[in-house]
């Protein structure tokens, strides 16, 4: 069954997510939205760990949820923005 995070998931005691398009971001949201990822967005951090959790079937725990998002945040990928390398560096951590 398929993952369906909602904001109150994400650790917003932790990091301070935005919920609407920041400053940095243009009106246009295609190809560069689906290949980038803005990690103080929290509607693109939601959507990108629920994919990651769909992908590799990670159980839909909110521990899992914390696991991928503080990894996602973690200080060694703090300027790795593009989708896939970010979900091919978190399958190698997770041995997926």
């Amino acid at each position: 069954m398929a993952i369906k995070l909602k904001k109150e998931h994400l650790q917003n005691d932790k990091y301070n997510y935005t919920w609407s398009r920041d400053d940095g971001d243009s009106s246009y949201t295609g190809t560069k939205d689906r290949v980038r990822i803005d990690k103080d967005e929290g509607y693109e951090v939601l959507y990108f760990i629920q994919s990651f959790m769909n992908e590799y079937n990670l159980d839909a725990t909110i521990k899992n949820v914390h696991i991928v998002g503080n990894a996602l945040q973690h200080n060694s990928r703090s300027s790795t923005v593009m989708r896939n390398e970010l979900n091919n560096s978190l399958k190698d951590q997770f041995d997926l």
